[in-house]
């Protein structure tokens, strides 16, 4: 785990649950890093196209039935889509 990294764990949610977890953390809190776990294709497939509004970096990685999604954010303002 990188330093200042927030973890997600959104194993076993269906759509949009996972996207939705991701949102009230960043609503909450200033963070840089993410991890976030979830355990389906289409739960990675709908955060991509988050992130991507967001212009963050990310790398998708499969550790047995989970799917770790390290996401880079970039500086945000106020405001998220």
């Amino acid at each position: 785990m990188r330093r200042n990294e927030v973890k997600i764990n959104a194993k076993g949610l269906s759509n949009p649950g996972p996207r939705m977890m991701v949102e009230s953390v960043l609503a909450e809190q200033e963070c840089k890093t993410l991890r976030v776990v979830v355990t389906s294709e289409e739960a990675v497939k709908d955060l991509e196209e988050y992130f991507d509004t967001l212009g963050a970096t990310i790398e998708v990685d499969q550790i047995g039935e989970e799917i770790h999604m390290l996401v880079d954010l970039p500086v945000l303002g106020d405001e998220l889509p």
